[in-house]
C-alpha cells in the first residue's frame, strides 16, 4: 500500500478524513497521524510516507514550513494541502514549494480526494518504473556472478540509494522459466501482471527471469530490503529450475562413486583427437550423465558445455563457435544433442582441413587413413597394402601429388597435431609425443625442433605468453 500521513491540529477533522475513504481498496493506508508540524516532521523523517495530507494553518510549524523542511531533508513525499476559504494565499505558496494540490476543507469529499490521490498514484508508479529501469545494471552484475561462480555475488548497494528507498516497502517475487532463445511471456510464466505494481523481465542464457514487485501484505515478513536479499533469492529461483532441466520432478541428489567429470572430458578430447565419432558420442553421454549425477545446476551445465566445446573447437583449428545454441537449450537432453551435432561437424571440418586432397583416389585414401590412424605405427607397406598397389609406385605417385614422401607427410601431420595439443591441452610433452604417434620422446623433440624451429616446451611457452 502507498502510505499516507495525516497532519491536522483538530482531532475530529483528522478522524473525519480517516473515515472518509476505504483507503486500502484504493491502494493506500494511513501509516500515521500528527497534530502539529513538529510531530509531523518527526513522523515524516521516520516513516517517509508517500503522501502527506496536511492542514496549512497550524500552531507552531505550519503546513508550508513542514513542506519546506521535508524537502530540505531530501524526502519527496507528495503533499495535499487542506485550506479554509480565506487561506488561498497560503495555498498558492504551498503549490510554489511543490505541493501536489490543495483542497478546501469545507468541500472535501471522497470524490475530490480520490481525484488527487489518483493523480499522485500515477506519478508514484511512473517514479517506480524509472527506479526499476535503473536496476538493470544491478541485475546484470548479479547474473554475471551467478553464471561465473554458481553463487550469488554480494551486491554493491551504495549506488542504489534512490532505488533502495523506492523499493524498501515492497516485496519481491522472482519467477524464472527456461525459455530458450526468446524471452518468455507473462502468460507462459503464469504471472498475473495486475497483481503487481511493477513486473520486469530479464532474458539471458536461455531463461527469462521476472522480477515482480508488490506491496508487502499485513503480516508479511519485513526482514531487510528485498534488494539486499535479491542475489540469494535469484540464485535460489534459478536453481529451482533444475528439476525441469533434468526432466524430473525432484532435483537429482549427488551420487558418490561417480567418475570425475574432468576425467571424462579428457577421454572425450582423446577420442576427438582420434576423429572417432562413436567414442566421442559415448564419452559425451558419460559426461552428461556425470553432470546429472553430480547434481550440477543447469547454469553450471551450460558453462561446462561451453568450455568443452571451446576446447574441441580450438583443437579443430576453428574459430570459437556461437554459444547461442548452448545457452538456448531448455533441457539436459537437448543440450547433449546439440553438443553431439557440434562435435560431428568439428570432426568433419578437421578431416577436411587435415587432408590436402589430390586428384588421385589412391593417394587420397592413404591420406585419409593417415589422418585417422596417425597415432599408430604406420609403415609404407601397410599403406601400399591398403590401396593394393606396389610400394615403390605408391611412393612415386604420392610424391608427385603431394611433394612429400608418405613418411614425411605422416610426420608433418603428427607435428601439426602436436602443435594443437601444446596450445590447447594441459598434456605434458611426453604425453603429447605418445598421443601423436612418436614412440620416443627424444626423437619427437628433435623432429619438432627441426620442423618448427624450437622445442615443444618453447613453442608452448611462447605462443601462450
Amino acid at each position: 500500500m502507498w502510505t499516507i500521513l495525516l497532519v491536522e491540529d483538530e482531532g475530529f477533522v483528522r478522524e473525519a478524513i480517516r473515515e472518509l475513504l476505504d483507503w486500502e481498496s484504493h491502494g493506500y493506508c494511513v501509516a500515521g497521524e500528527a497534530g502539529n508540524g513538529e510531530e509531523a516532521l518527526a513522523a515524516i523523517l521516520e516513516l517517509k510516507p508517500d503522501v502527506v495530507i496536511a492542514d496549512i494553518v497550524m500552531p507552531g510549524m505550519d503546513g508550508i514550513e513542514l513542506l519546506k523542511e521535508t524537502r530540505k531533508a531530501g524526502i519527496r513525499s507528495r503533499f495535499i494541502m487542506l485550506t479554509a476559504m480565506n487561506h488561498f494565499d497560503y495555498a498558492r505558496d504551498a503549490l510554489q514549494y511543490g505541493a501536489s494540490n490543495y483542497l478546501l476543507k469545507l468541500s472535501l469529499n471522497d470524490d475530490v480526494l480520490l481525484e488527487s490521490l489518483g493523480r499522485i498514484k500515477e506519478e508514484l508508479l511512473a517514479e517506480l518504473r524509472g527506479a526499476g529501469e535503473a536496476l538493470y545494471p544491478f541485475y546484470h552484475r548479479i547474473w554475471a556472478g551467478i553464471q561465473g561462480t554458481g553463487a550469488a555475488v554480494q551486491a554493491n548497494l551504495a549506488e542504489l540509494t534512490s532505488s533502495m528507498e523506492k523499493f524498501r516497502n515492497l516485496s519481491l517475487d522472482i519467477v524464472v522459466v527456461l525459455s530458450g532463445g526468446v524471452p518468455a511471456s507473462l502468460d507462459q510464466a503464469g504471472i498475473w501482471q495486475e497483481g503487481y505494481l511493477l513486473v520486469q523481465s530479464f532474458h539471458d542464457a536461455g531463461q527469462t527471469t521476472f522480477f515482480c514487485w508488490k506491496f508487502r501484505k499485513k503480516g508479511d515478513s519485513a526482514e531487510g530490503n528485498s534488494l539486499v536479499r535479491l542475489p540469494d533469492d535469484w540464485l535460489q529461483a534459478v536453481n529451482r529450475l533444475n528439476g525441469d532441466w533434468y526432466s524430473q520432478e525432484a532435483y537429482p541428489a549427488a551420487r558418490e562413486g561417480v567418475t570425475p567429470i574432468e576425467e571424462l572430458e579428457v577421454e572425450l578430447i582423446r577420442s576427438f583427437e582420434e576423429l572417432n565419432e562413436a567414442k566421442c558420442a559415448e564419452a559425451a553421454a558419460q559426461i552428461w550423465e556425470g553432470m546429472k549425477a553430480s547434481s550440477l545446476s543447469h547454469v553450471e551445465v551450460k558453462k561446462r558445455a561451453t568450455h568443452l566445446l571451446h576446447i574441441l573447437t580450438m583443437l579443430a583449428g576453428r574459430k570459437t563457435e556461437d554459444e547461442t545454441e548452448v545457452y538456448s537449450a531448455v533441457s539436459h537432453e537437448s543440450l547433449l544433442a546439440h553438443a553431439l551435432q557440434a562435435i560431428r561437424e568439428l570432426i568433419r571440418h578437421k578431416r577436411e582441413e587435415d587432408i590436402s586432397y589430390t586428384d588421385h583416389p589412391e593417394v587420397n585414401r592413404v591420406i585419409q587413413y593417415m589422418a585417422e590412424h596417425y597415432k599408430e605405427n604406420i609403415k609404407v607397406t601397410d599403406l601400399a597394402r591398403l590401396v593394393a598397389i606396389n610400394v615403390d609406385y605408391l611412393s612415386t605417385v604420392f610424391g608427385k601429388k603431394t611433394g612429400l614422401t608418405p613418411i614425411a607427410y605422416l610426420r608433418n601431420l603428427r607435428i601439426e597435431q602436436a602443435k594443437r595439443l601444446l596450445l590447447h591441452s594441459k598434456l605434458s610433452v611426453e604425453e603429447i609425443a605418445s598421443q601423436t604417434g612418436f614412440t620416443d620422446d627424444a626423437y619427437f623433440i628433435k623432429t619438432f625442433k627441426r620442423l618448427v624451429g624450437q622445442t615443444p616446451s618453447s613453442f608452448r611457452r611462447e605462443k601462450k605468453d
